[in-house]
C-alpha cells in the first residue's frame, strides 16, 4: 500500500468514528477522541512525506536527473520498459554531477560511473539483435558465471576467482575437440575412448569508448535532451561496434578476436542453392545433437531470402513471413551489418560470453565552453568476449 492509499485508508477509519457518533446522537468519547487525535497525527505525517516525494520528483524532473519514468508516493522508482533506461540513468549522474558543480550552468568537466551498457539480466523473449543472443557474464561472481536453464557444460573462468581479477587480463578454457566414440563393451573388450581436446586461452579486457560532437552549451538548459543524445549517440553506436567485433573483429587495435576470426569454427561452402547450403549448415550442428540457438545474417542477405519466389521471378515468395524463416531455419533470426554479405552464422551462441567489467564512465568535457560554448560527453567501458567451444559456429557461404 503506498502513501497516497495509506492515508485515504486513514481518513476513512477517522471518517468512520465520527460518523458512528453522529449517528448514535451522542458526543465523542475519550478513547474515540484519544484515537482520532493519534490518527490524525499520523495523517500529517503521511501528508508530509507525499509532500516531500512530489518535490523531490518535480526537483529531478526540472533539473534532468528524473531517471525513471515515475515514482511511487514512497518516493520509490517506477522503472518503465524502454530502451532508454540506461539513458536516463546516465543523465541522472550527470544531474548528480551538476548538483556537486553548484548546478547545471556551473558544470565544466567531470565523470561519473554509469550502469555497464551490457546488462548480464537473461532476456526470456526473442532476440531483437546478435547482442540478445550472447550471455553477459558478471565478472564481479565468484565463479565467474552466470546459471542459465540449458547451461550444463558450462567452461569457466579458470586459474583465479574474477573478483581477485589483477591486471586486465582474464584466462579461460577453450574445448578445441569433441569426437564421440561412446559405445557397448562386451565382456574382455577394450573401452572406446572419446577426444575430447582442450585448452588454456589468455586474453585482455577491451577499452570500447565514443563520444559526442561538440554540443551548443544550450542544450543544457534541458537535460531531456540529453537523454537522447546519450541515448542514440553514446550507446546505441557503441552497442554496434561491440556487436561488429564479436563478430568480425581481428584482434587488431586491441578489438575483440570476433567469431569468424576464432580458429576452430565450422564452415560451409555454397552447396547447389541457397536453401539446400541454409539446410545443410543448420543439419551440421543438428545432426551431431548441438544445440542451434540462433542465426544472424546481413540485412541484405535477409531481404534476399525474403524474396525468393517459387519458379524463379515469377511464382509466389516461397516465405510468407519471418516466422517462416525460422521455422525452416529451426532458430530466431537477427542481422547484423557486423556480418559481411555473403555470409550468415548459425550457432549455439550460448557458446561465446560478452564480460562486461565493472561500471562504464560517461565523461563531462565542457572546457571549450569559454571558447566557443560547447561541451562534449563521452562514454567509455571494459569488456571482455570469449569463444568457449567454436565448433558450435557455423560460418555459411551464402553464394558460390
Amino acid at each position: 500500500m503506498n502513501l497516497k492509499e495509506q492515508l485515504k485508508s486513514l481518513q476513512t477509519s477517522m471518517q468512520g468514528i465520527v460518523d458512528g457518533a453522529k449517528e448514535a446522537h451522542r458526543d465523542l468519547t475519550d478513547p474515540e477522541m484519544s484515537t482520532l487525535e493519534a490518527k490524525a497525527a499520523e495523517a500529517v505525517e503521511l501528508k508530509a512525506k507525499i509532500e516531500r516525494a512530489e518535490k523531490s520528483a518535480e526537483l529531478l524532473e526540472r533539473i534532468g536527473g528524473q531517471k525513471y519514468d515515475a515514482y511511487d508516493m514512497d518516493g520509490n522508482p517506477v522503472e518503465s520498459n524502454t530502451g532508454n533506461r540506461w539513458a536516463q540513468k546516465a543523465v541522472d549522474g550527470l544531474s548528480l554531477l551538476a548538483r556537486s558543480a553548484g548546478g547545471v550552468k556551473s558544470l565544466t568537466s567531470g565523470s561519473v560511473s554509469v550502469p555497464a551498457i551490457l546488462s548480464p539480466v537473461l532476456i526470456d523473449t526473442r532476440p531483437r539483435t546478435l547482442l540478445d543472443l550472447i550471455p553477459v557474464l558478471d565478472p564481479r561472481q565468484s565463479n565467474g558465471s552466470i546459471s542459465r536453464p540449458d547451461q550444463n557444460d558450462e567452461l569457466g573462468f579458470i586459474g583465479r576467482p574474477s573478483i581477485g581479477r589483477t591486471g586486465n587480463g582474464f584466462s579461460f578454457i577453450r574445448q578445441n575437440v569433441r569426437t564421440n566414440n561412446a559405445g557397448a563393451v562386451p565382456d574382455g573388450g577394450a573401452k572406446p575412448t572419446s577426444q575430447y581436446t582442450f585448452g588454456q586461452v589468455d586474453d585482455t579486457y577491451r577499452v570500447y569508448a565514443n563520444k559526442t560532437e561538440h554540443l551548443p552549451w544550450r542544450y543544457l538548459d534541458d537535460f531531456r535532451d540529453l537523454v537522447d543524445i546519450v541515448s542514440v549517440q553514446l550507446r546505441e553506436d557503441t552497442l554496434a561496434a561491440i556487436e561488429a567485433d564479436v563478430l568480425s573483429g581481428d584482434g587488431e587495435e586491441d578489438r575483440f578476436t570476433g567469431i569468424l576470426e576464432t580458429s576452430g569454427i565450422q564452415s560451409q561452402a555454397f552447396t547447389t542453392d541457397l536453401l539446400t547450403t541454409l539446410s545443410t549448415a543448420k543439419y551440421k550442428l543438428l545432426a551431431q545433437d548441438r544445440k542451434l540457438t540462433g542465426w544472424a545474417f546481413n540485412p541484405f542477405d535477409l531481404q534476399a531470402l525474403e524474396m525468393l519466389r517459387e519458379n524463379g521471378s515469377t511464382g509466389a515468395f516461397l516465405f510468407k513471413s519471418r516466422a517462416e524463416i525460422e521455422d525452416f531455419l529451426a532458430a530466431p533470426i537477427v542481422t547484423s551489418l557486423g556480418l559481411p554479405t555473403g555470409e550468415a552464422i548459425a550457432a549455439d551462441w550460448n557458446q561465446s560470453e560478452l564480460l562486461p567489467l565493472g561500471d562504464d564512465e560517461l565523461v563531462f568535457d565542457g572546457k571549450k565552453r569559454t571558447d566557443d560554448n560547447t561541451f562534449l560527453l563521452m562514454f567509455e567501458g571494459r569488456y571482455g568476449f570469449r569463444v568457449k567451444k567454436p565448433f558450435d559456429f557455423v560460418k555459411v557461404s551464402l553464394s558460390a
